[in-house]
């Protein structure tokens, strides 16, 4: 059972929530999903209330989102007034807040005032990809929807059939994110084709020149100049051993730079599985590192001698 089909029979059996919190890594479903149900509430089967929903004009549906690093004040002010006036047109009033994390703490308590005493007939559905920066309270007055992450093939197929990707560039976005505009936004924001390319030659390098990778590390970086990209960086090279562990052990539908399939033959011929391991495992550690704010050149020139060790 899907999670819209799930909310349809809580919807059906008269058991609506006054609020949910939608969380997951699957920002695309979670915003279908989002107005699929609030079209539901307010408007059952009316095609013509459902189309005022989708585009954003129904008069008892207010939908909150930003494409800045905060939801601003106003934006919640806005909110509360509008929902605190009887439904027009309906019998509930229906808000959605998308990636809810983005709120303040001063708009975070204002929501959930407005969570603690809602008005009549109105439901709060909040989405967010990074629940752990929600207030504890928050969760506790929401029924919670989780959402799986979109397996890797359909995002990659997604971006190449809707968002205008070439697919080796979806295959790299898809070993960073499964979120469309997080794939979306960097696309419009970097030159990725030469990244990826600089980034492929280097795990090449670490398994076969290891001195030349070491060496390599500034070539790197200078394509990869900030945190973010040097996040791309550690997610794409743990895909490209992944994609080695696939072919060792036949499972050679899971690899996601299909273009090297013929490469990773002769090159997983060369590496045991504790290589592997190891070399994943050292790649995670990076991670961590990078996270913690350790000098990029650092971490990555220690996963070099790692390697070699």
């Amino acid at each position: 059972m899907t999670e819209m089909e799930r909310l349809t029979a809580a919807y059906r059996n008269g058991k609506l929530s006054h609020a949910y919190l939608f969380e997951g890594n699957d920002a695309e479903a979670m915003t279908t999903t989002a107005l699929a149900f609030a079209q539901l509430i307010l408007c059952q089967d009316n095609e013509q209330c459902r189309m005022k929903v989708e585009m954003h004009n129904h008069p008892d549906f207010h939908y909150v989102r930003t494409e800045e690093t905060n939801i601003k004040k106003d934006q919640i002010e806005e909110l509360v007034h509008h929902m605190n006036r009887l439904p027009i047109e309906s019998d509930y009033k229906v808000y959605v807040i998308q990636d809810f994390e983005k709120l303040t703490v001063q708009g975070e308590n204002s929501i959930l005032k407005f969570l603690e005493e809602p008005p009549a007939n109105t439901v709060a559905i909040l989405l967010s990809t990074k629940p752990e920066q929600i207030l504890d309270t928050i969760h506790s007055r929401c029924q919670h929807v989780y959402f799986k992450p979109m397996q890797r093939a359909d995002f990659v197929t997604y971006l190449v059939d809707h968002a205008d990707f070439t697919r080796p560039i979806a295959a790299l976005m898809s070993a960073y994110t499964t979120q469309v505009e997080v794939a979306t936004q960097l696309a419009e924001t970097y030159e990725l084709a030469p990244l990826r390319q600089v980034i492929l030659q280097w795990c090449d390098k670490l398994v076969k020149q290891r001195e030349m990778a070491l060496i390599g590390v500034i070539e790197l970086l200078k394509h990869a100049k900030n945190r973010q990209l040097q996040q791309l960086v550690l997610a794409t090279m743990n895909a490209y051993f992944q994609d080695l562990l696939y072919i060792k052990v036949g499972m050679h539908e899971k690899i996601v730079f299909t273009e090297l399939q013929e490469d990773y033959e002769a090159i997983a011929t060369t590496l045991s599985y504790r290589q592997l391991t190891h070399i994943i495992e050292t790649i995670t550690e990076a991670h961590k590192k990078l996270m913690q704010n350790v000098n990029p050149a650092l971490v990555f020139e220690q996963i070099v001698i790692k390697m070699k060790g």
